[in-house]
């Protein structure tokens, strides 16, 4: 058994998570523990989810856009890349909406725990 547990520990190498944790997150900016992680975390997590929203939005208008100019005079496509224009605006004002309340948000907490 100490044969098997020394093949073990030599061939296999051991993670060492805090050492890779301060090489590879810190440099960027973050803070590596406790309260101040979790608001960085919060806030980059945020701002991810809100640009793939955005992107999104945008990917429709062009994608309704697209289909508005190759209806070629047909009305129910013309309906249709309409409503996929009005919703992808729609969707864009509110991730513009969120980035503004989650900035509010942001703000207003960090005032209170500094």
């Amino acid at each position: 058994m100490e044969l098997l547990s020394f093949i073990h520990d030599t061939l296999i190498q051991t993670a060492h998570a805090q050492d890779v944790w301060q090489q590879y997150y810190a440099p960027f900016g973050g803070p590596g523990t406790g309260p101040a992680f979790i608001k960085v975390f919060a806030w980059r997590t945020a701002n991810l989810v809100l640009k793939l929203i955005t992107g999104g939005a945008v990917l429709a208008i062009m994608w309704g856009g697209l289909k508005m100019i190759t209806s070629a005079g047909n009305e129910e496509g013309k309906e249709s890349a309409k409503k996929i224009v009005m919703f992808a605006i729609g969707g864009l004002l509110l991730s513009i909406l969120a980035e503004a309340a989650i900035v509010f948000t942001r703000d207003f907490v960090t005032s209170f725990t500094n």
